[in-house]
């Protein structure tokens, strides 16, 4: 009846807190198991099943009524849980089976608990998830992963996994956001990637990926953000980078079998705002086209093998606030015209071959009363620069 129809969901949740309970609530609520409504405890999301069913056209509907396709049939509770957030809270690492009864579940997550292993069979059954957080636990084995066929985000991020991702991966294509950093992956990941057009972030930093940057990243036209450092990868950043107009950030650092000319694509994206490139093997000289790039405000090509002059194009980066040139072979003089950086806050300079005279016009970035400062200017021995008062130090 309307009156009990919530009872499976009550009691799954109290399954899970006499296992792991108890636990103490956030300031303003609820302890779980308290008399009131279970949509009112902490950590709990619940929506109207009218609400949910036109948000999924249907969907849940019709996954309530035929049940689950283990065949497990259940009422339909009038406030349905599509939201459970239990980080830190199941501290014995058990899953109960029970868990399997909230299988209309959107979002997940199960970050930093005690999860080892092979992710615990009961929460495959949860078919309808679309976000599942699962970082800072120590799990080995997602084989299966494939069956979340709604998933959009998914972070499996500073686990123990180790070789390459399960080829169930591949089924995942309505993938939004993929964490996958800090684990021991290996094998050539964008085979199994290249084609998920619908990313919009993508960290795999802190693995052993490796194999080439594939031209299909292009292709992914929804991305913001990339992150792909400390990994295996080799060769150049693929031009077709240039094809991503949404890009705002993108990382590929200690990465020393990459480099190659940095792509002068990079000019063409107008939103981007983080561009970090340093300990690579990038060479030959930087792309005035990154001027264009309006929105940039942190640029490190620290320590590749660059050379030429700095482009005085990048007078033009007005929001530019960290320029890491160091450790490069840049020649000539620091152009005056990086003064325009109005809101530039660090500079390194440093163990490059510039020389000459500093401008005193950058100089006058260090003192700008209540405005931003300049707070680190570094640069080579070899120009002339006072210290402290215009330049904080030479190296």
């Amino acid at each position: 009846g309307p009156g009990k129809d919530h009872l499976h969901q009550r009691f799954v949740l109290m399954v899970i807190y006499f296992i792991s309970g108890p636990w103490t609530p956030v300031e303003g609520r609820l302890e779980w198991g308290s008399p009131v409504h279970e949509c009112e405890w902490e950590g709990i999301t619940c929506k109207d099943v009218e609400e949910l069913e036109a948000e999924l056209e249907g969907k849940i509907s019709e996954l309530l009524e035929s049940g689950r396709e283990d065949g497990v049939k259940i009422d339909v509770p009038q406030r349905i849980i599509n939201r459970l957030e239990l980080r830190q809270r199941l501290v014995s690492g058990e899953v109960p089976g029970e868990f399997s009864l909230l299988y209309y579940l959107q979002h997940l997550d199960l970050e930093n608990n005690q999860l080892v292993g092979a992710l615990p069979s009961p929460l495959y059954k949860l078919f309808n998830l679309q976000t599942l957080f699962l970082e800072q636990n120590q799990l080995t084995n997602i084989d299966a992963v494939g069956e979340y066929r709604y998933l959009e985000h998914l972070s499996v991020s500073k686990n123990a996994f180790q070789g390459p991702l399960p080829e169930s991966f591949k089924q995942l294509k309505y993938l939004k956001t993929l964490y996958l950093h800090t684990n021991a992956f290996t094998g050539q990941v964008f085979d199994i990637l290249k084609d998920f057009k619908k990313l919009e972030l993508l960290d795999l930093a802190f693995n052993k990926f490796e194999g080439t940057l594939p031209a299909e990243l292009g292709e992914m036209s929804n991305l913001t953000s990339v992150f792909l450092g400390h990994n295996e990868f080799r060769g150049t950043i693929p031009a077709e980078i240039g094809r991503c107009p949404n890009l705002k950030e993108f990382q590929i650092d200690a990465s020393h079998k990459i480099g190659g000319p940095i792509p002068t694509e990079f000019g063409k994206l107008a939103n981007l705002e983080f561009l970090k490139l340093d300990t690579c093997a990038f060479n030959g000289t930087l792309p005035p086209e990154l001027a264009e790039c309006q929105k940039l405000y942190f640029l490190d090509v620290n320590s590749n093998d660059l050379g030429g002059r700095i482009p005085t194009e990048f007078g033009k980066l007005g929001n530019m606030r960290t320029l890491g040139l160091a450790n490069n072979d840049f020649i000539g003089g620091i152009p005056a015209e990086l003064s325009q950086m109005a809101q530039l806050e660090k500079a390194y300079f440093q163990n490059t071959d510039l020389d000459g005279v500093m401008p005193q016009e950058i100089c006058n970035l260090r003192d700008r009363g209540n405005q931003t400062v300049l707070e680190e200017l570094i640069v080579p021995c070899d120009v002339e620069c006072e210290i402290p008062t215009c330049c904080t130090r030479c190296s």
